[in-house]
């Protein structure tokens, strides 16, 4: 490549700090193609009153659901948790200091596994109204029941985009779907992703995909520096 700097889209929008981390050479544009409302308090205190707040196993695979289930709660809870690595592990351990994380994964398909290892009697899965059927179904395929408690929601707010960009970041599934409703990217364009299961929605509309080691944001900034190479 040249040393002009990179033009890079995020789909979703980034803390400066994020954005100084991409460095000099690299315009970073930030658009938000997702939208995340948390369920009103009450409401989910409403779907926890048959949680208990100890002895209990619960799956966390989003940032979002932690703080949406944590706003609600007004005792702190003693829960075993299962829950994807990186941001949503970090927001476990600052608004729950009194779990126990069992087990953490980068995506969720080797969280199922690790959770049939641990073979809990049941659990309950906080999550939002998209979320990917990997854990419910790995969970009903080896008999282990999972309570789901919908505590979030996640509304598309695709924009067009009408520039070409070297790179776009892409973070989740749905945010891939909402991206390509109105857009389309060019072989050229390197699709930068968070994890396995947007990997496998990129797929549909680019084979020129870059997928982060570990889901982690940062990280992901740093895939674009390397991707000079």
């Amino acid at each position: 490549m040249s040393n002009k700097p990179l033009h890079i889209l995020s789909t979703k929008l980034l803390d400066d700090a994020l954005i100084r981390k991409a460095g000099n050479q690299v315009q970073l544009d930030c658009r938000s193609f997702l939208q995340t409302q948390p369920v009103a308090p009450e409401q989910v205190a409403a779907l926890l009153t048959d949680v208990p707040l100890s002895d209990q196993a619960v799956i966390f695979t989003s940032a979002n659901a932690v703080k949406a289930v944590a706003a609600a709660l007004t005792d702190r809870p003693l829960w075993t948790v299962f829950c994807i690595e990186a941001a949503t592990r970090k927001k476990v351990q600052e608004l729950f200091p009194g779990t126990k994380i069992r087990a953490s994964a980068p995506n969720g398909a080797q969280l199922v596994k690790q959770i049939i290892e641990q073979a809990p009697d049941q659990v309950v899965f906080f999550c939002g109204n998209l979320r990917l059927n990997t854990i419910p179904d790995g969970l009903k395929q080896h008999a282990i029941p999972c309570r789901e408690k919908v505590v979030y929601e996640t509304i598309k707010t695709p924009v067009a985009i009408n520039r070409q960009y070297d790179g776009i970041l892409f973070y989740s599934p749905s945010g891939v779907e909402s991206f390509f409703s109105l857009n389309e990217i060019s072989p050229a364009t390197k699709a930068f992703s968070i994890g396995p299961s947007t990997t496998a929605a990129l797929k549909k509309y680019t084979s020129n995909i870059e997928e982060a080691i570990q889901p982690d944001v940062e990280q992901m900034i740093g895939m674009i520096a390397n991707s000079r190479g």
